[in-house]
């Protein structure tokens, strides 16, 4: 995944379909195409009578510091051909391409943002989310979504704040502003990081989507539309973005 060195930063994220409540990923291996792991991992509260309907993914990831992780490929396991019961069960599977079809929708984003140029302010209003996927398969469990914003400048933040939590809901209306302090001559080195968020008081909290406006932004909608707001000054531009898998 690395052009320079021909080589990869690989580790693996591994959960359970079709609900993901159960994350989890090995450490990164540096600068190998061979990598051993060796890793235990142990998934708790799986009755035994679900085992048939479930699915064990495993998605191989390329490790970057300085932008988005690489996906290589994955690997997917029906459980119901496999029965662990009868003691340690040896898999081999070729790694495949993503496809992106199977891939959960992670909802939408709305964001407005307005530079004025005097004051060299830029005012970003979190404005609402819409079709945030849900929390169990059952669909009983609604989200308790929220929005972190964080400011990058080149790859160092420099500012974050973040939104109220709104109570289960898949469609959360913020309506929040933040105002951060950006000379002009920055701003072509500027990110702004939306993370949408689902807030849980008994375990961690969980990254539903991500959007990234500015420098960074791995979109086309996400740098045109912060070319809008660039070439715009002090005119509030809003618009929806889909969310991205953090």
């Amino acid at each position: 995944m690395d052009e320079h060195n021909q080589g990869s930063d690989p580790y693996i994220k591994m959960t359970i379909l079709p609900d993901k409540r159960h994350r989890v990923k090995t450490r990164v291996l540096r600068k190998t195409l061979d990598p051993v792991f060796d890793e235990t991992f142990t998934f708790y509260g799986i009755p035994y009578s679900q085992l048939q309907d479930l699915v064990l993914h495993f998605l191989v990831l390329s490790f970057d510091r300085f932008s988005r992780d690489d996906v290589i490929g994955e690997v997917m396991v029906p459980l119901a051909g496999v029965d662990p019961s009868t003691g340690k069960v040896q898999l081999t599977r070729e790694i495949t391409k993503r496809n992106i079809q199977k891939c959960i929708s992670r909802g939408e984003l709305q964001v407005s943002l307005s530079y004025q140029p005097v004051a060299q302010r830029m005012t970003v209003v979190v404005l609402k989310a819409r079709h945030l996927p849900k929390m169990d398969i059952t669909g009983l469990s609604g989200r308790n979504p929220y929005v972190k914003v964080n400011v990058y400048y080149g790859r160092k933040r420099i500012a974050k704040k973040k939104t109220h939590v709104k109570k289960c809901t898949l469609n959360p209306i913020f309506n929040e502003s933040f105002i951060y302090d950006i000379p002009m001559d920055l701003l072509p080195d500027i990110s702004i990081e939306f993370l949408v968020i689902d807030f849980d008081r008994t375990t961690k909290n969980e990254v539903v989507g991500r959007l990234i406006l500015g420098a960074h932004s791995i979109t086309t909608g996400g740098a045109e539309h912060w070319r809008e707001v660039c070439e715009s000054p002090r005119k509030q531009i809003a618009k929806w973005h889909s969310l991205n898998e953090y």
